[in-house]
């Protein structure tokens, strides 16, 4: 009985410390268990496989983005281009339309209510480039028997006077006299302070009738519109719009 006795005592102990063993490998396995409770990575964490993957469809969409960005980048270009060689040719295409078999306006045209194939702008061109630069200092449109719609324009440069006549249906250049005579005159401007619409707007509500032509030049260093009026059985009635005030006048 003694001997039985002595053997459990020992067999006891040994039993304890196993179970305590595996009791500490345990919790330092459960220490060391970075996952949740789930069996997922905990935060903070990330699965490499995952990463590389995200990245991989980052990187991705951002060339995806940056091919879209090309390509309408192109598209705008193109347009850019077809914008700009438009605006090259603006300048010719009234003279181009009217060379092409355009019809100059007729002889009792409204020069209020109707466009000549050649503007106002496009014909002081003109007579710029054909005098070699200067400034303008007079420009008129009248209808003539023998060249239709004329525009007759004064240019004075290096002390000498240009005056053009051109064809205001095709821009051609009908006449170029140059004399030495100087030019003492201020240089006139169609498109600022007052262009012909303002003032012929500016005339009519003065009094009624059709434009028949109208001149801008000066007279003693006042720039002003003078603007022909046609009433059907009366005498034409010449308006003067002043370009710095606005002042209509009705000449006697």
């Amino acid at each position: 009985m003694i001997r039985t006795m002595r053997s459990r005592s020992t067999f006891r102990p040994t039993t304890r410390a196993a179970a305590l063993g595996a009791l500490v490998v345990a919790l330092a396995a459960g220490c060391g268990d970075t996952s949740g409770g789930d069996g997922s990575p905990a935060d903070g964490d990330s699965d490499p496989s995952v990463s590389d993957g995200g990245e991989a469809t980052d990187d991705e969409a951002s060339a995806s983005d940056d091919s879209a960005g090309s390509d309408t980048s192109d598209a705008g270009g193109a347009d850019e281009t077809a914008s700009d060689g438009g605006s090259a040719d603006e300048g010719s295409d009234a003279r181009d339309d009217a060379a092409s078999g355009g019809a100059p306006l007729p002889e009792n045209a409204d020069l209020a209510t109707e466009q000549l194939p050649v503007p106002a702008e496009e014909a002081v061109a003109i007579a710029l480039e054909t005098a070699g630069g200067g400034q303008t200092v007079s420009v008129s449109i009248d209808h003539d028997d023998d060249r239709d719609w004329a525009w007759e324009i004064e240019v004075a440069l290096d002390g000498r006077e240009h005056e053009i006549d051109i064809d205001a249906a095709t821009g051609e250049v009908l006449q170029h006299e140059e004399d030495d005579d100087t030019v003492d005159e201020p240089a006139v401007d169609v498109t600022s302070p007052m262009t012909p619409a303002e003032a012929i707007d500016l005339a009519l509500r003065k009094h009624d009738g059709r434009v028949s032509s109208w001149d801008l030049d000066s007279d003693d260093g006042t720039i002003r519109y003078q603007i022909d009026l046609e009433q059907s059985g009366d005498d034409d009635t010449e308006i003067e719009v002043d370009v710095e005030t606005g002042t209509v006048r009705v000449e006697d």
